[in-house]
């Protein structure tokens, strides 16, 4: 590459904002992983509560959006059983490459990877069930991603999300990062979403579930 165009994009990486680095993630996909599958992380994320109010079925085609290192990817394709579909929807073909690798050591056919995009997990069919935990906030543009997503959805599908509740945040320093449920709330509704349940399983993060109208 040229001085002038290595001088190019430096400039531009430095003009990019906050939200759109955060989006786009500027660590290795090793470090997210290590990150992710911190046992204390894994541990605070209570999974067998989790899955057990997502009311997960045997037979249903679920998506877990912005999948990372695939932590709840495994749990959501048992609580579906070989009979049904877990899309793993991420925008890091690494990260990617590590829940196929994880789904195959754990023989879970019914995982597939999915390479998604910052406006759209670009799900390859409806799914009965959307779960966004900890991503929403990652994503720059929150409104038109959520009505890509509705749009995945089965009509009476739902979309979960979970994400910090701001006053708890570890992102309270950067205002970008920062997402209430107020704001989902409003989103969800321009979605075409209804809110219908919501669960104090956390203390630091709110835990709300939208069925598609």
């Amino acid at each position: 590459m040229s001085r002038v165009r290595r001088l190019a994009l430096a400039s531009a990486l430095v003009l990019l904002p906050a939200v759109a680095l955060a989006q786009v993630g500027v660590r290795p996909a090793r470090e997210y992983i290590a990150m992710l599958d911190a046992p204390e992380r894994v541990e605070a994320m209570r999974v067998p509560e989790l899955i057990a109010r997502l009311a997960v079925k045997k037979e249903m085609v679920v998506a877990d959006v912005g999948a990372g290192s695939g932590v709840l990817t495994g749990p959501l394709a048992l609580a579906t059983g070989p009979g049904g579909v877990v899309y793993a929807s991420d925008i890091d073909p690494d990260l990617l490459a590590h829940i196929a690798r994880r789904a195959e050591s754990a023989r879970l056919p019914q995982v597939r990877t999915v390479l998604g995009t910052f406006t759209d997990p670009m799900l390859p069919q409806a799914v009965d069930l959307a779960l966004m935990n900890d991503v929403l906030h990652h994503v720059a543009d929150r409104a038109a991603y959520l009505k890509a997503v509705a749009r995945h959805l089965k009509k009476g599908g739902r979309l979960a999300i979970i994400d910090f509740i701001p006053a708890s945040s570890p992102h309270a320093g950067t205002p970008d990062l920062v997402v209430s449920e107020a704001q989902v709330d409003d989103w969800a509704a321009a979605a075409g979403l209804t809110r219908t349940e919501a669960f104090s399983l956390y203390t630091d993060r709110y835990f709300v579930i939208y069925t598609k109208r």
